[in-house]
């Protein structure tokens, strides 16, 4: 089986997952007259080497890699070997982390291990995001819970996350008012820009819960009914 530089194809998969904005685990083809077709991204690798060797759908745009995903490519290699040290001394990694890290360290790799490949780009933005986003939170040990159960608030709202959740078809949204910690779900509409991390956002909303922030644990107020002013 034909072989490939492993380096290239960690730089394609970054361009890759910069292309899709993140990653597409499947391919999606509209009707006509509609969007483009949104190629997962293993097949996205797969048709960038292929187009020479086998058949293509004739609707697949080739792309290019820039000197940011050669860049990414580098990185996330010293990131990942450094996050899992411990547990490769320890013997604790999955499955899965186990056969990655063994990829991403191998000098050259076949088509059975772009799907491999294709994910690394989403664990390195998530574990490094996550770790960021446990630094910036300790700022917040004096959160506090905001209004009471049932009753409406608005506020300025500062964006710390901002993610897409596929199981629900809406964006997960984490920040604070007055830091305060708040989070909400969010389906935003179609074709409008999406607010991003450190966007400050008037909200009008009412609150749903008092529960905990997810990775601090610290008093976190749970909104619904979320409408930006």
């Amino acid at each position: 089986m034909k072989t490939y530089n492993t380096s290239e194809i960690i730089a394609l998969a970054f361009a890759a997952h910069r292309i899709n904005k993140g990653f597409v685990k499947d391919t999606y083809r509209y009707s006509e007259n509609e969007n483009d077709t949104r190629f997962a991204n293993k097949e996205l690798l797969r048709y960038h080497f292929m187009k020479k060797e086998e058949f293509v759908p004739n609707d697949f745009v080739d792309f290019a890699i820039v000197d940011e995903d050669k860049q990414n490519a580098v990185d996330s290699i010293k990131y990942l070997n450094r996050e899992y040290s411990l547990q490769v001394m320890a013997g604790t990694l999955t499955g899965f982390i186990d056969t990655l890290l063994k990829t991403i360290n191998s000098e050259t790799v076949n088509k059975n291990d772009f799907g491999v490949l294709a994910y690394l780009p989403k664990i390195f933005f998530e574990r490094k995001e996550k770790k960021e986003l446990k630094s910036h939170l300790k700022s917040f040990t004096e959160s506090k819970f905001i209004g009471q159960i049932g009753t409406s608030i608005e506020g300025k709202f500062v964006i710390n996350e901002i993610h897409f959740v596929q199981k629900f078809g809406c964006h997960v949204v984490n920040g604070s008012i007055e830091n305060n910690l708040v989070s909400f779900f969010k389906e935003f509409s179609a074709g409008k820009e999406i607010p991003k991390v450190g966007d400050v956002l008037n909200i009008k909303a009412k609150v749903k819960r008092h529960g905990e922030n997810f990775i601090t644990k610290l008093p976190e107020t749970q909104l619904n009914y979320v409408r930006i002013k």
